[in-house]
């Protein structure tokens, strides 16, 4: 591997409705927004980001930035069945349970109640926009 100069690894979501993306990320989870901007298109074209200009906004969880890419004719919604690609964004939380309350009191659907896990006392996975899954997992104390 070549020398990171940042010790974390960011990812964009290429999204379908941008707008429903946003509210989830942002208002349901609470992700902070750390910047948002317009990438042109000699740059999402010369870079082989995308097919044309587009909004992206990062948002803040812990040292990660999520990017949310906000594109005119944007790509078609993926389902939540399992399929390749990314299949789900992992947050360690300290009260899974509370999480997983609150954020059905907020309309978040998730796939069933938390479980446990080999090597986690709680873990929940809500369905986000894009047929991307939540994972929500807190560690064995």
């Amino acid at each position: 591997m070549y020398p990171l100069q940042h010790p974390t690894v960011d990812l964009c979501i290429v999204c379908s409705n941008f707008e429903e993306s946003l509210h989830f990320y942002r208002d349901l989870l609470g992700l902070e927004v750390a910047c948002d901007l317009e990438i042109p298109t000699e740059t999402a074209v010369g870079a082989g980001l995308a097919p044309s200009a587009f909004r992206q906004v990062r948002l803040k969880a812990g040292n990660t930035l999520i990017k949310l890419m906000g594109i005119k004719n944007p790509p078609p919604r993926r389902s939540h069945d399992f399929q390749a690609g990314v299949r789900w964004l992992t947050f360690i939380l300290q009260d899974v349970p509370a999480a997983v309350a609150d954020l059905k009191a907020k309309g978040v659907d998730f796939v069933g109640e938390p479980v446990a896990a080999p090597d986690a006392k709680h873990v929940a996975c809500a369905k986000g926009p894009d047929g991307m899954l939540i994972e929500l997992v807190q560690p064995v104390d």
